[in-house]
């Protein structure tokens, strides 16, 4: 199988099966307890917190430890407007599920939601947030790179605005990290997920700035500073830790793969590249192709040995086209279309091939099989990458 899923879920690093290993090993108790397992536990956790909090430039205080992005996002929304009525949000349209459906809530109990524009790389402009500010602004958020087409945010920028104005900004930096530098001050709120960096799945955190009120979503315990109440989940955090801790991918080498990429599936013909060129994350390629639709590509390229996406796993299967797609300006057909391939550490030169030749095999069968009778199909004559259709947006 060659695996460019990465975006969805990365696989375990061993290096972090051993640190899990390791302390399930040793025996652990709940890090709430005050005898020797239990500080034991409590010792690994606020270990890993140190690392974690080093890794993004934050404070071991700020860091609260989560089941993953998705709590995270959710905490950040609800826990900044715990009385939704009057409350106003400021939020990108092309965010994770989880940060819009953590919004439409909102806004389902009383909240206002302002959906920011984006261009047609799905960049949002600092000039539209500052625009979008109010007084009873109470949360502006924009994630740092999107995890479908990989645009990459002006995080820095939209921070600075929103400090001048006294507004939180919270940014999903789930799928940045470990891709690309995170400083998570230039956020007051900052989402982290382990398992899209070779950690494992269920833990994430949320880095809170101090000082930045965030009201718990559950109640019962007074675990995370009371942040997030219920027992922390000790071998995943400790594997969180070990995977911040392990030699990060090259960002070059990933682009490089990438582009090697493009250039082969955009050699064949009516081929749209939705990720931008440049500002977006190394490893994230998502391409259209006229004639063939997204989940019926995926579905004919996993029978070829090549595990690829339509977009958010958390979305797969929804039967929707791609939100992030429409509101890059595509058709709705277009936005079926988009098939996401997402490179990791583990991929090679060799698998970029292989799946270049599958793809082309792929497509042509499915434009041949779709095409009226009688009509041409230029399917398996790839010319090179020209135009606006094969550069991208």
């Amino acid at each position: 199988m060659i695996y460019l899923d990465h975006n969805a879920t990365s696989p375990l690093r061993r290096e972090v099966w051993d640190a899990m290993q390791a302390c399930v090993d040793a025996g652990f108790g709940n890090p709430s307890s005050a005898h020797a397992a239990g500080r034991a536990a409590r010792a690994a956790v606020e270990h890993a917190r140190r690392v974690i909090a080093a890794a993004v430039g934050a404070q071991p205080s700020e860091v609260v430890f989560t089941s993953g992005g998705t709590e995270s996002n959710n905490l950040a929304l609800f826990g900044s407007a715990p009385e939704p009525r009057g409350a106003h949000l400021v939020v990108s349209p092309i965010e994770h599920a989880s940060v819009l459906a953590a919004a439409r809530e909102l806004e389902r109990h009383g909240a206002e939601i302002t959906w920011l524009p984006v261009d047609g790389e799905g960049r949002v402009r600092p000039d539209d947030v500052a625009a979008a500010l109010r007084p009873e602004t109470v949360l502006v958020s924009v994630g740092w790179a999107n995890n479908e087409i990989g645009t990459v945010q002006p995080i820095e920028a939209i921070g600075a605005l929103c400090r001048a104005r006294g507004i939180a900004l919270h940014s999903d930096a789930a799928q940045a990290l470990g891709k690309l530098p995170v400083a998570a001050g230039l956020a007051d709120l900052c989402t982290l997920s382990a398992h899209k960096l070779g950690g494992p799945i269920g833990v994430g955190a949320l880095i809170v700035r101090r000082g930045v009120p965030v009201h718990p979503l559950c109640f019962g315990g007074a675990q995370e500073r009371g942040r997030r109440p219920g027992s922390e989940n000790v071998p995943g955090i400790v594997g969180f830790a070990a995977a911040l801790s392990a030699p990060a991918s090259s960002a070059a080498a990933l682009g490089a793969l990438r582009d090697r990429l493009w250039v082969g599936v955009g050699g064949l013909a009516r081929v749209r590249r939705h990720s931008p060129a440049d500002g977006c994350l190394p490893n994230t390629l998502t391409v259209g192709f006229a004639g063939a639709s997204g989940e019926a590509l995926v579905a004919a390229l996993d029978l070829e040995g090549v595990a690829v996406s339509v977009g958010s796993a958390c979305a797969a299967g929804s039967g929707e086209p791609s939100h992030v797609l429409r509101a890059l300006g595509c058709s709705e057909a277009e936005a079926r279309g988009g098939v996401r391939f997402s490179l990791g550490a583990s991929t090679t030169a060799a698998e970029i091939d292989a799946t270049v030749l599958a793809v082309q095999r792929v497509v042509s069968r499915m434009r041949v099989v779709a095409a009226p009778p009688g009509e041409a199909v230029d399917a398996d004559a790839p010319t090179a990458p020209t135009g606006t259709e094969a550069v991208g947006r």
